[in-house]
């Protein structure tokens, strides 16, 4: 089972996941969809990554729409792999493809199973799915539990592996993993801690993503109810 800590903002928590087994890391940047307390300067990210293990995978999670802008920020920061959040349309999926050896994670809300359209649109040009909530018309990180009978239907439908998100946190990642039988589990709201002493900044708890990476792990990838 992949487990992927997203939402980092700094060493200190990256280090954290790293430390706790986390198999892929995920940045937040792009598309002006975080507060700018919230969202990590791109120099930030990029020194971040230049003190992780190569083992670690590491994504730029951006709400970029443009394939030119995404390839740009990706190769600056120096991500291993690049999530597309919003729905930008397959063609330029493709060309994101067209346009890197970086692995692709291709962000589709589960809303419906109509939702498999937009799936199967895409796919040709990822390596993951990852299914998540929307709320608002904001695609990620909303602690908006997804609808598993959906995703359940959507991963047996797809030639990809797929990260589950949504809402995740220690205290429900097994009941999700048992109900949709991911590839992998993807978490940032669910082990966030905030703090005024980090001025609002986003940070991750130690603890909590040490007990999701655990429950995870402990959990068969066959271990469907």
């Amino acid at each position: 089972m992949l487990t992927k800590i997203c939402g980092l903002s700094n060493l200190i928590d990256a280090r954290s996941a790293v430390e706790a087994g986390a198999d892929a890391l995920g940045f937040v940047m792009g598309g002006k969809v975080l507060p700018v307390e919230v969202e990590p300067h791109a120099q930030t990210v990029r020194e971040i990554i230049k003190s992780l293990p190569d083992t670690i995978d590491t994504y730029l999670v951006t709400h970029l729409f443009e394939p030119t802008d995404i390839l740009s920020l990706a190769e600056y920061v120096g991500t291993s792999g690049i999530q597309i959040s919003e729905d930008i349309g397959p063609e330029k999926v493709r060309q994101v493809r067209e346009g890197t050896s970086r692995k692709i994670i291709k962000t589709v809300v589960a809303s419906s199973t109509t939702a498999f359209d937009r799936l199967a649109a895409y796919e040709p040009y990822c390596d993951f799915i990852l299914l998540d909530s929307s709320v608002g018309g904001y695609v990620g990180g909303t602690g908006e539990v997804g609808d598993w009978t959906i995703c359940r239907d959507l991963i047996l439908k797809t030639n990809r592996p797929v990260f589950l998100a949504g809402g995740l946190n220690p205290d429900n990642v097994e009941m999700a993993i048992r109900a949709t039988d991911p590839a992998g589990v993807d978490v940032s709201t669910g082990i966030s801690t905030y703090s005024v002493d980090y001025l609002r900044k986003d940070r991750k708890s130690p603890q909590k993503i040490k007990q999701f990476i655990s429950v995870a792990r402990n959990l068969a990838k066959n271990a469907v109810s």
